[in-house]
């Protein structure tokens, strides 16, 4: 036997939420037993590794179910604008991102990822020329991925109808997006030479938002999902703006075009999903579609507050992201759970209220469900994947045992973890990474950082050149009084 950890306290998210006191075996890469027992009654047995314990909370691995890596680099960009403005900026200042930009922008979302609990995140990824950039950086770490390239070639200004002079859309569509066949060739390339290397990756199909995919493109995701087995990952409704423009372009709204080209089903998970109309909530949570909520992005760029306590009412699956450092936030999943927790109470009945043990589940069970791992991962049970959290509870969040869910969802900071494990394999002990050099990573970002800024002032003068065309869009539209 690989690792007996001994009387520890086992928070195993179990269907009956259990609390064990006890020891856990690990066989390899699974959970081999699990012994209740009494301080001091451990079991005889022999195994590679014995850790005492005895300060210890045990969690399932939680997974980061909506994040874009390459925002990592992007910190301290512009943050202050609404989402359809913000995203400008946010594709201008990739254009400078190279193969080692990305690379590097992947161990540090990971470095904090592990720091704060997360053993999976599902990283929808816009810059696929870099895809392997990205795969190779995240293979070093030994984090698992959900891999979703992104696919889109309806431009937004196409869809928000933003009237611009000629000369400027001449210059945007200059640059023509990826066809079909070719996305058919990429992803079939990614499958052949990624999916389920080392058990750790996975590659899902990413089509960036139902509006900014073609039929054509839609239908390759029909295609894919179903002779491949992939999952699909997309935006929806993530702001009023596209609730406005999707009503208009399309007969039955954005959630119609998806139901239209044979996308909603388990295999979907839609990210921030904030406008939702009641039927359309009711539709998809009975499709079975997973519904992923990220609370901080949706604050800082004012898109609205997700349905989630209705949601969970209709029985729908729903996981937790972080979604872009640049939005101004952290990839902190014990942030992420207290921020679910607080918005939903603000200005709700009580009845629509979400508690800890909701978001805890969100960001374990809700997670690996969303890719289709419900019966491995998220909880820990005889069988199951040995991704686990060791928290030591001798800090202040634990100097009185009450409710443990309450306790880490609302005091815990990610502070208190000891170490991290993804299928049996440290990647934090004793509070230092284990396979990714924390320091050189960080010297190597503060290197590349200035060259990398000092390639997207071009970029970003165009973005200033197309916002007031932009803006005036966001002002015709609220004159109808929508925003």
């Amino acid at each position: 036997m690989d690792l007996l950890i001994k009387n520890a306290t086992i928070f195993t998210m179990d269907e009956k939420e259990e609390m064990i006191k006890g020891s856990l075996l690990i066989d390899r890469t699974k959970i081999k037993a699990i012994f209740p027992h009494a301080l001091g009654d451990e079991p005889n047995i022999q195994a590679r590794e014995i850790m005492d314990g005895s300060s210890l909370i045990i969690l399932p691995g939680m997974t980061n179910a909506h994040y874009h890596s390459y925002s990592n680099l992007l910190k301290g960009t512009e943050s202050s604008l609404p989402l359809e403005l913000w995203s400008l900026y946010t594709v201008a200042y990739g254009h400078s991102l190279q193969d080692e930009d990305i690379a590097l922008a992947v161990q540090l979302g990971v470095i904090e990822q592990i720091r704060s609990g997360v053993t999976c995140c599902i990283d929808h990824f816009p810059h696929i020329a870099r895809a392997e950039a990205a795969l190779k950086s995240y293979e070093q770490t030994g984090i698992r991925v959900g891999f979703a390239p992104m696919m889109h070639d309806v431009p937004d200004h196409h869809f928000l109808r933003v009237q611009l002079p000629n000369k400027i859309t001449e210059r945007i569509e200059a640059v023509r997006p990826k066809s079909v066949d070719w996305m058919r060739e990429f992803y079939t390339t990614l499958l052949k030479y990624w999916n389920g290397k080392n058990n750790k990756i996975r590659i899902l199909l990413g089509p960036n938002a139902p509006q900014r995919c073609s039929k054509e493109m839609l239908s390759l995701c029909k295609d894919l999902s179903i002779s491949e087995k992939m999952l699909v990952h997309t935006h929806l409704l993530e702001s009023k703006v596209q609730k406005y423009w999707g009503d208009r372009s399309f007969s039955k709204g954005l959630v119609g075009k998806l139901n239209e080209a044979g996308l909603l089903n388990e295999r979907l998970s839609t990210a921030h999903s904030v406008w939702l109309e009641e039927q359309e909530l009711a539709a998809l949570s009975e499709k079975g579609v997973t519904f992923v909520h990220n609370p901080a992005s949706n604050m800082m760029l004012g898109s609205g507050r997700a349905a989630v306590g209705k949601w969970l009412k209709y029985g729908a699956n729903v996981a937790l992201g972080t979604d872009s450092s640049n939005c101004g936030i952290s990839h902190n999943m014990f942030e992420t759970m207290r921020l679910a927790v607080m918005l939903h109470r603000y200005g709700n009945e009580e009845e629509v209220w979400i508690k800890p043990i909701d978001t805890l589940k969100m960001a374990t069970i809700g997670g690996a469900k969303l890719l289709g791992e419900a019966d491995c991962r998220g909880k820990i049970k005889v069988g199951y994947e040995a991704d686990l959290v060791l928290i030591n509870k001798a800090h202040t969040p634990y100097c009185v045992e009450t409710d443990l869910a309450t306790q880490l969802v609302l005091y815990e900071s990610g502070h208190s973890i000891e170490a991290l494990m993804v299928a049996g394999e440290w990647l934090m002990k004793d509070k230092k990474l284990i396979t990714i050099d924390e320091q050189k990573v960080i010297t190597s970002v503060q290197e590349r950082s200035s060259e990398f800024l000092k390639r997207c002032p071009p970029a970003v003068r165009e973005v200033e050149e197309l916002l007031p065309y932009f803006r005036e869009m966001y002002e015709s539209i609220s004159k109808e009084a929508i925003l």
